[in-house]
């Protein structure tokens, strides 16, 4: 991540054509907004970058217990697909121990995009994540869990519940036949509702169903 990955990002921020895509989908949801589109805000994308990592490095305060309950539990597998980077030696948020972080220590399976050379919403991706979860419960199936589980047989694509806040990740993931569950951003307890559902358990916490607004410091944009 240096100065050639920030002009690339910054050059799809100000893409035009990706603008005007976006300023249409939200005057589709509130037709007061005018209708001739504006022109492209000038947008500083190092800072916007490293304010969406602070923000999304925080866990969410519904998915994060359900996530907790889960693994408590032991009936399921609970593996992450994430879109990562890998941050530079002396960034606030750089790792040296990625994969030993607490939240990460979760999962069974944790595949980071930045460390396998793929992201979503390419299908090698959702292919990989099957692979690894089928690798996983043949690897423990002689495990007490694994026996009550019968994983000898693996897993298969349908035996999956994905979930992402993005549509053309969601997309990708039922191209490969995995089950999916969309997670709007500031309203995840309905996630995870929906996840009580498929998998019979009681997964909420404690925190308020009340929908979060997304709140940042000083914003360096203008229009």
């Amino acid at each position: 991540m240096d100065e050639s990955f920030f002009r690339g990002f910054s050059e799809d921020l100000h893409d035009p054509t990706r603008w005007a895509a976006f300023y249409k989908r939200e005057q589709s949801k509130d037709p007061n907004l005018p209708k001739e589109i504006p022109s492209v805000p000038s947008m500083d994308a190092e800072w916007l970058f490293n304010e969406m990592m602070s923000v999304s490095s925080s866990p969410d305060p519904w998915v994060f217990p359900a996530l907790q309950k889960l693994k408590e539990n032991g009936q399921f597998i609970v593996a992450a697909l994430s879109n990562t980077v890998i941050f530079p030696p002396g960034h606030k948020l750089q790792r040296e121990h990625f994969f030993d972080e607490p939240a990460r220590k979760i999962f069974d399976v944790f595949i980071s995009s930045a460390h396998v050379g793929i992201r979503k919403p390419d299908s090698a991706m959702y292919q990989l994540a099957l692979a690894r979860v089928d690798e996983y419960a043949k690897a423990n199936a002689q495990s007490a869990r694994g026996q009550g589980l019968n994983w000898e047989s693996g897993v298969k694509p349908e035996e999956i519940v994905f979930l992402d806040d993005i549509g053309e990740n969601l997309k990708g993931a039922r191209k490969q036949g995995f089950r999916t569950i969309k997670v709007d951003l500031g309203r995840a307890f309905e996630a995870v509702d929906e996840l009580e559902r498929v998998t019979g358990l009681k997964l909420a916490g404690d925190h308020p169903r009340i929908p979060i607004e997304p709140r940042f410091q000083t914003v360096k944009a203008k229009i």
